[in-house]
C-alpha cells in the first residue's frame, strides 16, 4: 500500500509540473506538496495506528469468556494484551472474569455475568485535573481502583448503574448493579451515591448534590439502593450480595484462565477470585440480613452473629440517656458481636439508633449521634484540650476462640485545633496477658466533624466525631500488638 501511494504522489507531482508550465502558471512544487498534503489527510490510519490513537485501556487478565462490543453491532472476543477503546462495552459469560488496566493505571475488575460500558476516558498526563472518566455498569459485579486521572480530579470520575450515579474521592471500591437495585461496599476511600433523577444526570461527572457518603472508616457495612419506595438501607457488608470481586491489581501473572501459567498451577481462577470484601476487611463470610434498617448519611458494622446479648450472665444495659442529653453521641454495640465482658458504656443496635445517625464503627462498635441544624462544626478558631469523661478498652486476643476480657485504659489526651481542622490524640493501655501498648493518632478533621487516623477496621488507629457547637467528641480506637488487639471507645468533653 505504501509503495503505491508513493507513485500516485509522484505522478500527481509530474501532472502539477507540466501543469504549472503550461497552463496554471503556478510553482509546480507547490502544487505538488498540496497533493501531497491532501493525499495524507484523506489516507486512512492503519489498524495499529487506530489502536494507537484510541486505545484507553488493555485486557491484563482473562478467565472464561469476555466479549467487547462497538457501537457497530460489532463483537470480538478478549484475550490478555488486547487492546479496549471508548464506547466499547465489555461483557463476561457466566463463567467469564476479565481485568483491565487503563492508560492512567486505574484498574478494573469485571465479574460474572457482567456487562460495563467505556462511556468516557480522558486521562490529560500534562493536566491530569482535566481528564474525565465515566463507566456504565448495566449490569453485574464490578471492581474499580483509581488511577491517576480520578485521583487529580475525583470530581470528573462517574460510575453510572441502570438506578445511580456514584462519584468518588480517590478510591477502591465494589459495585453490584441490577435494574432496579444495586449495592456498593468500599475497602479504602470514599464513595457518594445519588439517584438517577433530572438533578442527576447520566451524562455528568462526579457525586451529585445530596449523595449518600460511604467511606472505609464507617465500618464493615455497604449500601443498599432500591429503585421503587424504599430508596436507601443500611446493610452488613454481605459478600453473597456483593460477589467476591477479586483485586484487579493482584493480576501480576497476567495470564488467561487457560494460559499454560495457571494451567501448570502458579494461578488458578479460584486464588484470583479469593480478595472477596469480607477478607479484605479482616471479617469472615457474613450471612445475609433480612431485617435491615433506614441508611442515614453513614452506615454500621458487622460481624459475626453470636448471640450474647441474649446471655443472662451479661451485664444489665444502663438506661438509655434521651437525645436532649448535652452530649449527642451514644455508643451502640454490634448485633452480630453482643455485649462484651464488663461493657459500660454502649447499648443494643436498636436502642442506639433511635432518633440517631451513625457516623464510625467497626466490628464492635457503632457511634451514633443526634442529628443537628448545623451543617458542619461552629468553632472557626481556637486550639483547645478534651478532658477524658468516659472510656474502656478490651483486649482480644489471637489464639483459641478470641475471647475478650477487660483491659485498662491508663492514659488518654484528645487536642483539636478548629482553626486549621486538625486533632491529635494519645493513648496508653494495657492488660494482664497483652502488656502495654501506646496509640498515637494525628490528622485532619472534615466539615461535618469526623476524624480518623488508620484503621478502626482492619488494622491500628482511632476514628471519631465532634459535636458541631465544639463542646464534645467520642473516638473509637483499635490497637494491634503480637498477641492480639486492643479495643476501645472513649468519649470527652471540651475544657
Amino acid at each position: 500500500m505504501g509503495n503505491k501511494m508513493n507513485e500516485s504522489i509522484e505522478e500527481c507531482c509530474s501532472r502539477a509540473f507540466r501543469a504549472g508550465k503550461s497552463r496554471w502558471r503556478a510553482e509546480p512544487w507547490l502544487m505538488c506538496m498540496a497533493v501531497i498534503l491532501l493525499t495524507l489527510i484523506s489516507a486512512p490510519l492503519s489498524a495499529d495506528e487506530q489502536s494507537e490513537s484510541n486505545e484507553v485501556g488493555r485486557v491484563t487478565l482473562v478467565i472464561g469468556q469476555a466479549l467487547a462490543h462497538n457501537k457497530k453491532s460489532e463483537q470480538r472476543s478478549l484475550k490478555r494484551g488486547d487492546s479496549v477503546y471508548v464506547d466499547e462495552t465489555i461483557e463476561t459469560s457466566a463463567g467469564g472474569h476479565v481485568h483491565l488496566r487503563f492508560v492512567d493505571e486505574g484498574t478494573i475488575s469485571l465479574r460474572p455475568n457482567s456487562r460495563l460500558s467505556i462511556e468516557l476516558y480522558h486521562y490529560d498526563k500534562l493536566q491530569p485535573k482535566n481528564s474525565a472518566i465515566r463507566f456504565n455498569l448495566e449490569a453485574g459485579v464490578v471492581r474499580s481502583i483509581s488511577g491517576k486521572a480520578t485521583q487529580a480530579a475525583h470530581d470528573r470520575f462517574r460510575l453510572n448503574t441502570p438506578i445511580t450515579a456514584i462519584g468518588v474521592l480517590g478510591t477502591d471500591f465494589v459495585v453490584r448493579a441490577e435494574p432496579e437495585k444495586m449495592w456498593a461496599g468500599v475497602y479504602s476511600g470514599a464513595i457518594a451515591i445519588s439517584p438517577l433523577n433530572a438533578q442527576c444526570s447520566v451524562n455528568g461527572l462526579g457525586a451529585c448534590a445530596g449523595s449518600t457518603r460511604l467511606s472505609e472508616t464507617m465500618g464493615s457495612v455497604m449500601i443498599e439502593f432500591s429503585g421503587g419506595r424504599e430508596r436507601e438501607k443500611i446493610v452488613p457488608l454481605d459478600s453473597a450480595i456483593i460477589s467476591k470481586a477479586s483485586h484487579p491489581g493482584s493480576d501480576n501473572s497476567g495470564q488467561s484462565a487457560d494460559s499454560p501459567s495457571v494451567a501448570s498451577g502458579r494461578m488458578t481462577a479460584a486464588e484470583i477470585k479469593a480478595a472477596d470484601v469480607a477478607t479484605h476487611l479482616g471479617i469472615a463470610q457474613q450471612p445475609s440480613v433480612s431485617d435491615q434498617q433506614p441508611l442515614q448519611t453513614v452506615q454500621q458494622p458487622v460481624q459475626q452473629p453470636l448471640q450474647q446479648d441474649q446471655q443472662p450472665s451479661q451485664p444489665v444495659q444502663q438506661p438509655l440517656p434521651p437525645v436532649q442529653q448535652p452530649s449527642p453521641f451514644v455508643w451502640g454495640r454490634s448485633p452480630f458481636v453482643g455485649q462484651l465482658p464488663g461493657d459500660a458504656m454502649s447499648h443494643t443496635f436498636a436502642a442506639a439508633q433511635e432518633g440517631r445517625v451513625v457516623t464510625v464503627g467497626n466490628r464492635y462498635f457503632s457511634l451514633f449521634r443526634a442529628p443537628s441544624a448545623l451543617s458542619e462544626i461552629e468553632p472557626r478558631a481556637g486550639v483547645y484540650d478534651f478532658k477524658l469523661e468516659q472510656g474502656q478498652v478490651h483486649f482480644v486476643g489471637n489464639l483459641g476462640n478470641q475471647e475478650s476480657s477487660l483491659g485498662r485504659l491508663d492514659a488518654a489526651t484528645l487536642q483539636v485545633d478548629f482553626g486549621q481542622r486538625q486533632f491529635n490524640t494519645h493513648l496508653e493501655m494495657s492488660h494482664a496477658l497483652a502488656g502495654s501498648a501506646v496509640l498515637d493518632g494525628a490528622g485532619q478533621i472534615g466539615n461535618d466533624g469526623i476524624f480518623n487516623a488508620g484503621n478502626v477496621v482492619s488494622g491500628s488507629g482511632v476514628a471519631g466525631v465532634i459535636s458541631t457547637d465544639g463542646a464534645y467528641a467520642s473516638m473509637i480506637f483499635k490497637k494491634d500488638v503480637e498477641l492480639g488487639t486492643f479495643n476501645g471507645i472513649t468519649d470527652w468533653a471540651k475544657k
